[in-house]
């Protein structure tokens, strides 16, 4: 390899199988918290993203800020206090936990109001947890 050969970027420096099993548990939480009612995703963001020495992998369930405070309703969306409400810490804390129970992965999960994220966080994103569902095969007489 010479100096003008470019490095390529990868997607995640998390590596398989262990990204595959983020993916698999991060479609129960996808599930559970994200429904037609409100705008929201699951991203992988940070470090992991960027370089191959990351310490742990951040994931953050991003909320539209209405969603945000109707889960989170004692929380303050604009201060960014949210992380001292209790609902807030006990379940970041647990999804955390679980998540690296079940992938082997060091996770820090996070929700965040929608606003906060795009404002203060200009990093990629990655999606995950996101089901696909398969076209139905019709067939010649439908």
């Amino acid at each position: 390899m010479n100096d003008a050969t470019p490095i390529k970027k990868k997607a995640s420096y998390i590596g398989a199988p262990a990204v595959f099993a983020l993916e698999q548990a991060l479609k129960h939480v996808n599930d559970a918290f994200c429904d037609d009612d409100c705008f929201a995703g699951i991203y992988i963001v940070g470090s992991c993203l960027e370089r191959p020495d990351w310490r742990d992998v951040d994931v953050r369930l991003i909320l539209e800020d209405t969603a945000f405070e109707k889960l989170f309703p004692a929380a303050t969306v604009h201060s960014g206090a949210w992380e001292f409400d209790p609902r807030w810490c006990l379940l970041t804390v647990a999804i955390s936990k679980w998540l690296s129970a079940e992938t082997g992965l060091p996770i820090d999960f996070q929700f965040q109001p929608m606003s906060h994220a795009n404002e203060r966080h200009k990093g990629r994103r990655n999606a995950a947890g996101l089901r696909f569902a398969k076209e139905k095969k019709t067939g010649d007489g439908e």
